[in-house]
């Protein structure tokens, strides 16, 4: 199953990575000037990029989406990389090596808005296929929802959630 895929069609979706984003909370090097993956839902980006009601300029400079850092996996220290690779660590989506992308780790714990003018005004450098992003989506639910994710979904709550 491929990781990423040819979204061109679209200015920006959920998934999508962009290189030299500028953060408003920025992290010191090597990531002062990082990756990023949009982590807002195709809507949030749409109702910028199409609107169905127009937006004011405040309106559209103001509009933000969150992103999170994508970074190499050799910036985790430890025993992270395997952890991460054997899906252990809720707080990172692994990227694996495809082509010429390297392995790299999306960092759930660093999302933060972004305004979307300055975002689409980075390269966006690759976009995840749609089995990967139901990937982030099922990372970003068992982050936020803990341990006991599926029960929680599934509406059986035991004692220990």
């Amino acid at each position: 199953m491929a990781v990423y895929a040819d979204r061109s069609e679209h200015e920006a979706n959920q998934g999508d990575l962009f290189e030299k984003a500028p953060l408003e909370c920025p992290f010191p090097p090597p990531l002062a000037t990082p990756t990023v993956m949009v982590i807002s839902h195709d809507c949030d980006c749409d109702k910028y990029l199409k609107p169905n009601t127009p937006l004011t300029e405040s309106e559209r400079h103001e509009w933000r989406v969150t992103v999170a850092i994508v970074h190499p996996i050799s910036l985790l220290s430890g025993g992270r990389p395997k952890a991460v690779r054997q899906d252990e660590m809720p707080r990172y989506l692994l990227l694996p090596e495809e082509g010429a992308s390297k392995e790299m780790v999306v960092d759930l714990w660093t999302v933060q808005p972004i305004r979307m003018a300055a975002l689409l005004a980075c390269e966006r450098c690759a976009s995840l296929s749609d089995e990967w992003r139901t990937r982030l989506w099922w990372k970003i639910i068992r982050l936020r929802l803990g341990a006991n994710y599926k029960e929680i979904l599934e509406g059986v709550l035991s004692d220990a959630t």
